[in-house]
C-alpha cells in the first residue's frame, strides 16, 4: 500500500512538473515571444501550479486525518449553521450550471453534534461540490438534515450521471478518480478525506447510486444533547 501510495503521488506530481518545465523552457529559449501567446503560457503554468497546490494540501490534510496521534478539537457545533455556510459556497458553484440546491432541516433546531466546524464544513462541501460537478446543467441537488432517535442524519442527493456498481467499492480510496470529463481537475483524494473526517467524528459516509440516475451520499452522527462543560 505504501509503495502504491508513493507511486501515485509521484505520478500525480510528475505530470504538472513536466508541463511547467516544458512551458518554462519554451519561454526561456525565446521560442514564443508574441505577448498574447506568452500570457497564455503563463496562465497555463499558473493552472498547473494551482493543481499541485491542491494536491499537496489534500495530502497534508489526509496525513493528519490518518495519524492516530492527531486529535481533533471538538465542541458543540450546529449542523444547521454549518450548512448555511456550505450552501453559500455551494450555490456559487451551482450558478455556473444553473443548478438549484434545495436544503431542508428541522425548523428552529440547531441540530448539535460534537465536532470541528472547519473539518465538517470541508467534508460536506466535498460531497456537495461532487454533486454539482456530476449533475446535468439546470439540474437539482437535494440536501436533507433530520433528527432521529438521538442521531443526526444527512443526505446529499443529485440526479446526474451516477456511479456504476463496479465503481462504488473504490470511490473512497486514495487517488481514485473517474475518467469523466467532469473530474479532470480532481486530485482523487476528496472523498477519502471526507470519509476520514466522518470517521474521526464517530460517523461514516455511505452511498447509493445507479448509473445515469444520480447518487445519494448519507451521513450518520450522534446528536449532542448537552453543552455543559463547553460554555
Amino acid at each position: 500500500m505504501r509503495r502504491d501510495f508513493f507511486a501515485n503521488v509521484s505520478h500525480e506530481l510528475r505530470t504538472p512538473i513536466t508541463v511547467i518545465r516544458g512551458y518554462t523552457e519554451t519561454l526561456a529559449d525565446g521560442v514564443i515571444e508574441e505577448p498574447g501567446q506568452v500570457r497564455e503560457l503563463h496562465q497555463k503554468m499558473l493552472q498547473e501550479c494551482q493543481g499541485m497546490e491542491r494536491l499537496v494540501e489534500d495530502l497534508f490534510v489526509l496525513s493528519k486525518m490518518q495519524n492516530p496521534d492527531f486529535q481533533i478539537e471538538k465542541e458543540p457545533v450546529s449542523l444547521t449553521q454549518i450548512f448555511g455556510d456550505v450552501l453559500r459556497s455551494g450555490k456559487m458553484l451551482a450558478q455556473k450550471k444553473e443548478i438549484s440546491v434545495d436544503f431542508q432541516a428541522p425548523r428552529g433546531e440547531p441540530c448539535l453534534m460534537l465536532g470541528d466546524y472547519g473539518r465538517l464544513r470541508q467534508m460536506f462541501l466535498v460531497i456537495l461540490d461532487n454533486a454539482i460537478k456530476f449533475s446535468h446543467p439546470k439540474g437539482q441537488v437535494n440536501i436533507r438534515l433530520e433528527r432521529r432517535e438521538g442521531r443526526l442524519l444527512v443526505s446529499i442527493q443529485d440526479f446526474g450521471v451516477g456511479i456504476s456498481e463496479e465503481q462504488i467499492p473504490y470511490i473512497f480510496e486514495k487517488f481514485y478518480t473517474s475518467k469523466m470529463r467532469q473530474n479532470e481537475k480532481g486530485t482523487g483524494l476528496g472523498l477519502m478525506i471526507a470519509r476520514q473526517i466522518a470517521l474521526r467524528h464517530g460517523g461514516d459516509i455511505t452511498v447509493e447510486s445507479e448509473e445515469g440516475k444520480g447518487a445519494t451520499f448519507y451521513f450518520d452522527f450522534e446528536e449532542c444533547t448537552s453543552t455543559e462543560g463547553f460554555e
